[in-house]
């Protein structure tokens, strides 16, 4: 396959040049605005965000700017959210989460059922996490269900292999339904889609730490067997297998027991499939499954003309949410999500952390709640008479208690 060094090259560039664009954009406006307005106020960085994030984000590839928004925008509801409940405005419902991960589920996979709702790359996803039998369309070879777990079975010993082979076929003798579509036996349906998307989850979340191990395989080798044997790894596992064998198992036991199929079927497994969220509770997992079925739909009521569709509405939606996201790492950074706010800092040198917030903390905010006891080191000629006499009370109380 040829590859298009040029237009490679022209893309990674032109993504650079909007992530850098986005920063000094940023930092320019806020200097700027603070010379202009003599000070700060609780809505200052977000202001300075709105038009120095639309400038960055023009820069963009049209093609990444809607999938650069969602991102942020789960981002950015994620700390709306956390800013509600933390003023009180929102109580917080126990594992609300998974209430919201089942709904998203069985709504996806009712839409997908009943019509040509959802997007072809939603369509397939779905397809090639829950397999085609209880969907309709093509399977694609390449996205079946049972490959992961015939990659995983090579490596398995002879004599395991073989073993495990008459099991299986003795499982796929047993009775099936007459309106099952799915190969086999209904109990050999169901463990082939717990044991694939288990091994798959399981292999997932070790590749993610050993990825993360890296740094210290040198200095502690122990780290990498660690890795390998972590419990978030069967957690993982348990919630992808547990989310397929639960929706298999339910839609062939609602056949024998009611002998018909329904779409409602679908919607009724679903949910009760996406409760497996409990053993690995992932709020990014659920933003983003949420709001892709979201955007699924707002897409599907704008070609209908059900919506009306917004010119440059992927520019407005990266520019509110990251707006938000910058009014939250410079006044509310604990409201951020911890690996994001890692990613913050990696970004900008660290440099987001020596913000002094102390002198924020009066808009109520809470600002400095990360870094309490931070007060950077001033160079006190090019400091304000206010900023003097505060370093000054600060430097006679050090010296008391020294």
């Amino acid at each position: 396959m040829r590859v298009r060094w040029m237009k490679y090259f022209r893309d990674v560039l032109q993504s650079s040049f909007f992530l850098g664009s986005n920063a000094v954009f940023f930092l320019t406006t806020f200097c700027v605005l603070r010379h202009l307005l003599g000070g700060f106020n609780i809505y200052f960085a977000f202001l300075c965000g709105i038009p120095s994030c639309f400038a960055a984000i023009s820069i963009e590839r049209k093609s990444r700017r809607g999938v650069l928004a969602l991102y942020v925008s789960n981002l950015a509801a994620e700390v709306l959210y956390n800013m509600a409940v933390t003023r009180g405005y929102i109580t917080p419902v126990k594992y609300g989460d998974v209430l919201i991960f089942s709904l998203t589920t069985s709504i996806a996979l009712y839409l997908l059922r009943v019509g040509d709702i959802l997007q072809p790359d939603a369509q397939s996803t779905l397809r090639s996490i829950f397999g085609s039998s209880e969907l309709p369309g093509e399977n694609p070879a390449t996205t079946d269900s049972t490959t992961v777990f015939e990659k995983i079975f090579q490596f398995l010993p002879r004599e395991v292999k073989h073993l495990l082979t008459m099991l299986s076929e003795r499982v796929k003798e047993l009775p099936r339904h007459h309106l099952c579509k799915h190969e086999g036996s209904c109990i050999h349906y169901v463990s082939e889609g717990f044991l694939s998307k288990f091994s798959l989850g399981y292999a997932i979340q070790t590749a993610l730490n050993l990825f993360r191990t890296m740094p210290r395989i040198t200095r502690r080798p122990s780290a990498v067997a660690r890795s390998l044997v972590d419990r978030e790894n069967v957690y993982l596992g348990l919630f992808m297998g547990g989310l397929v064998g639960a929706f298999r198992v339910i839609m062939c036991l609602l056949r024998w027991f009611r002998n018909q199929d329904s779409p409602v079927h679908i919607a009724i497994a679903g949910f009760l499939a996406g409760l497996s969220n409990f053993t690995y509770r992932s709020t990014t997992i659920v933003l983003f499954f949420a709001s892709r079925v979201i955007e699924n739909l707002v897409y599907f009521g704008q070609k209908r003309g059900y919506l009306p569709t917004i010119p440059g509405g992927d520019r407005i939606l990266y520019t509110l949410s990251t707006s938000t996201i910058l009014h939250a790492a410079v006044f509310e950074p604990h409201q951020i999500r911890p690996a994001y706010w890692q990613f913050l800092l990696r970004v900008t040198g660290n440099y987001f952390s020596q913000l002094n917030r102390k002198l924020v903390d009066v808009l109520g905010t809470n600002a400095s709640n990360l870094y309490p006891n931070f007060w950077p080191e001033y160079d006190l000629r090019y400091a304000s008479p206010q900023m003097q006499s505060e370093e000054l009370y600060r430097w006679w109380i050090d010296s008391i208690y020294i």
